[in-house]
């Protein structure tokens, strides 16, 4: 317990000089919410992966390997496809058109001049933030139990940390702190995943001890038929499905970086699904229990086979790792309502000083309700899921359409494609034969969504570009 507590207080004292550091850097809304467009290579590589192929990812996608072998590559790996498909696109039309944009909405709002489609965009990007960042919260303080850390004590302790420096340091502090969360989670998981493989026989051992339909990628073990092509939607929509991501491209100092920073994560979302995978396979083939829940696969090696301080750091690593998601939510919980809710329909006239006074305010505020709220237990976690359903699929769903079809989408239905795709994700989280389908109310919302806009716009040509084709 004093190792992991020690270990929590040093890292937590970092993040802390980091905020306080950034802070002195912070002196408008741009500062706040995209860096100031500063970020260099390294930096932006950093913050995206860190969010997006963090300690929570690794841990659920070696469960998978334990769970589905070789296929489970599919559940991780899909998800470069929607970052090569940002960095193809979206960051020439993105950083191109306004120049100054710092949220998703200001895109649509560029483009369309409808304030439905604004208003409709923003609540829909308020949607997977605010149940992540407790969420978050709360698997990082049931992380922290295993090292003897009590489970209202790291809720405070480490979600209070997590709160004040992305509260007072804004995307800086959550960039960078991104950034050495990374690169600490790489270093213990380089230091730790060739044991598993050496006790388990190394590559060979691993696969002559394998099962063949563990070792088949295109048969998930006890799923459907359909498991993964479902899997591969739901994995382009998991970045396009987030208002962080957009600012990852807005923060970038040039056009090269925001591309390279998509490209590598992507580059290391393949690579770690392919890896985890494998380890996963490692620790079954040393005889881990089958009844293991995946995000106990690792820590059961850790447990068993490396020593008690190793497996009391990863713990902790991999507990900040999943907190470097929570600050970049809190930080687009803050930018969603102070920026394009405030700013543009309740106060119009706000100067910037007033805007960043009110999201500095907005940041703190729901970090203390995620404090709050993940003291009602591991019930919170279950929005996790939910949340994606309702808001990552609709969102990811009007981003691809309206980068598609550009003016020949109808704004009005870009916006109700949105809401059609929440109300179809709700549909499938309540209908029980819906729910069972692997990753199914993503796809579905997604599909809704795109379906809606599609349709909409074909019969309900826009005006705009209606005129445009008449002139």
């Amino acid at each position: 317990m004093s190792l992991g507590i020690t270990i929590v207080a040093i890292l937590g004292i970092v993040m802390l000089g980091v905020g306080l550091w950034s802070s002195k850097k912070v002196k408008t809304s741009d500062d706040y919410y995209v860096g100031g467009r500063s970020l260099g290579s390294l930096v932006t590589i950093g913050t995206q992966c860190a969010t997006f192929v963090g300690g929570g990812m690794t841990l659920g996608w070696i469960g998978n390997g334990f769970r589905y072998g070789t296929a489970s590559i599919w559940y991780g790996a899909p998800q470069a496809l929607g970052f090569f498909f940002m960095a193809a696109v979206l960051v020439k039309q993105m950083r191109k058109t306004g120049g100054n944009f710092i949220s998703l909405p200001d895109w649509f709002d560029n483009r369309y001049h409808n304030k439905f489609l604004s208003i409709v965009s923003a609540i829909v990007c308020l949607i997977v933030p605010i149940a992540w960042v407790t969420a978050q919260t709360t698997a990082a303080a049931r992380m922290l139990e295993t090292v003897g850390v009590p489970y209202t004590v790291g809720i405070f302790v480490v979600g209070g940390i997590v709160m004040i420096y992305s509260t007072v340091g804004g995307y800086l502090a959550v960039a960078y702190t991104d950034a050495v969360q990374w690169l600490i989670l790489l270093v213990i998981f380089a230091g730790t995943v060739p044991f598993a493989f050496f006790y388990a026989g190394g590559f060979s051992g691993i696969v002559a001890g394998t099962s063949a339909d563990l070792m088949d990628p295109m048969t998930v073990n006890g799923m459907p038929s359909y498991t993964i092509p479902l899997w591969i939607v739901s994995g382009i929509v998991s970045g396009l499905g987030l208002q962080s991501s957009y600012q990852r491209i807005y923060s970038a100092k040039t056009d090269k970086i925001a591309k390279r920073g998509l490209v590598w994560t992507g580059v290391a979302t393949i690579f770690f699904a392919t890896l985890t995978s494998f380890v996963g396979l490692a620790v079954a083939k040393l005889g881990a229990p089958s009844d293991l829940v995946n995000d106990s696969v690792w820590p059961w090696f850790l447990n068993n086979f490396m020593p008690k301080w190793v497996a009391v750091i990863y713990t902790v690593c991999i507990m900040m790792a999943t907190m470097s998601t929570a600050d970049s939510m809190l930080n687009s919980i803050s930018l969603t309502i102070t920026h394009d809710l405030y700013s543009k329909f309740i106060n119009p006239k706000a100067d910037d000083k007033k805007v960043l006074r009110i999201g500095i305010i907005i940041s703190g505020i729901f970090g203390i309700l995620a404090l709050y709220f993940a003291t009602a237990g591991t019930w919170m976690t279950a929005l996790f899921g939910m949340s994606y359903t309702l808001g990552a699929g609709p969102l990811a769903g009007g981003v691809v359409t309206v980068a598609l079809m550009k003016k020949k989408a109808n704004p009005v239905f870009v916006g109700i494609g949105m809401l059609a795709g929440v109300l179809m994700g709700y549909i499938t989280l309540k209908v029980p034969d819906l729910a069972s389908i692997p990753a199914g109310g993503t796809v579905f919302s997604f599909g809704a969504c795109v379906l809606v806009v599609v349709i909409g716009s074909l019969i309900f040509k826009n005006q705009e570009e209606k005129e445009e084709t008449e002139a």
